[in-house]
This record gives structure tokens, sequence and C-alpha cells, in this order.
């Protein structure tokens, strides 16, 4: 039991330690890292996090280098001494390629000039009133996106998350979510309480991860029922 004098600062942090723990996870997600301060641990002994868009991308580019890597060692130098202390075997087309002299058809290909480049046809100018269409469309589109969007779709939600889970995870990522639930297709329809909050799940999570599975993330307008009308 804790002491009388002592009872007023047991289980509380100074204003220093949360100002602290605030920058920290502001850093992280914008460095684009996983945050570990949406970790959600339920009863049945499951954890769910959240990977952002870029964390995934700098770790597929590192599977990526080093694959790509592999396989230059592997192929492109033949004279590369793996583990063993031996070179890779030179295939049959390879030794015959640094053995045999060059044929006379070969060495007259190596004498003729490069072709020259065909000179470009002049392509027709399009139709001024055609091109007035096109901006007029265009400039629909860009109305349209401008307009704030409170409501988004998450699919490929992990089939054990419940959506009073997910919507804390997604709450401390984010923002306040008013309304929304899991279809049978695992998709999560999200209504939040500000546009701002939406277009940062779709900004920091499309193409992200929840709990190592891929999701995708996509905008409605608030016109647009959430899931079926």
């Amino acid at each position: 039991m804790a002491a009388k004098g002592d009872s007023g600062t047991v289980g509380k942090r100074s204003a220093a330690d949360i100002l602290a723990a605030f920058r920290s996870r502001v850093d992280r997600q914008i460095a684009g890292e996983s945050d570990q301060d949406a970790k959600e641990e339920y009863a049945d002994g499951t954890t769910f996090f959240l990977t952002t868009s870029a964390a995934v991308r700098r770790r597929k580019e590192a599977e990526e280098k080093e694959r790509a890597q592999k396989d230059l060692e592997a192929w492109i130098l033949p004279g590369k001494r793996t583990a063993n202390g031996r070179g890779r075997k030179r295939l049959a087309h390879e030794l015959e390629a640094t053995s045999r002299p060059l044929t006379a058809l070969e060495l007259l290909c190596q004498q003729l000039p490069p072709p020259e480049p065909k000179p470009r046809k002049r392509e027709d100018k399009v139709p001024r009133q055609l091109q007035e269409e096109v901006k007029d469309e265009v400039e629909k589109v860009k109305t349209a996106w401008k307009k704030p969007k409170r409501k988004a779709k998450v699919m490929n939600v992990p089939a054990s998350l419940q959506f009073k889970y997910l919507k804390e995870l997604l709450e401390k990522a984010t923002g306040p979510i008013v309304e929304g639930y899991i279809d049978e297709a695992f998709t999560a329809w999200l209504a939040f309480e500000r546009a701002e909050d939406a277009e940062g799940l779709y900004n920091d999570f499309n193409g992200g991860e929840i709990s190592g599975e891929s999701i995708e993330v996509q905008l409605l307008s608030d016109s647009e029922p959430l899931g079926r009308a």
C-alpha cells in the first residue's frame, strides 16, 4: 500500500515524459516505421500491429536488392568464389563463346555501321475542341478529389481481427472513427470524425500491412454509403 504522501504521484507521468513519448511517436510515423505504440494484444493472445506503406516499400526494396546481389554473384560473376572456395562452373555456351574464334559473318557485322534512326512522323495535333473537353474532365476529377472525404474502406483485413479492435488500432494511428464495420469479404468500412484523419489513413497505410497482411485503403465521398446501400 502506497504511503499517503505518495498517493497523488502513483501511476502518473510528468509533462516532460508525455511530451517525449509523443515526439518519439511522431518521429517514427514521419520515418515510416511501424507504430509500436499501436500494438494491441487481446484476450486470446493475438497481437495486431500496423506497418506503414513507406516501411513496406523500404523492406521490399532491401529484399529485392539482396536478391539481385545474390543473382549477380551466382550468375554474372562466374569467377566469384563461393563459401566452399570454388567458382561457379561455366555453362557450355559460355565456354564456347570464350574459346572459339569469330566467324566471317560476325566479323562483318562488327564492321558495319549502326543503322540510322528512322525519321519520326509528324503527328497530327489534337483538335482544340477535344483538348477543351479533356481539360474540363480533368478539372472535374480534381474538384471531386479536393472535396473533404471522411469515409474510407480498408481491404484485406485479417479474418481474426474484430472491428472494435481494428477501430482502436486505427484511431491510435489516425483519429476518431465515428462509425464502421467489417463485412463478410473482410473489408472494413469506416467513417472518420475529421477528413484529415481519413486522408492520413490513405497516405500512410495504403499498401501497408496489418500484422504482416497487405492492406489497401480507398477514400470514399461523404455521399457514398458504408458498404451496401
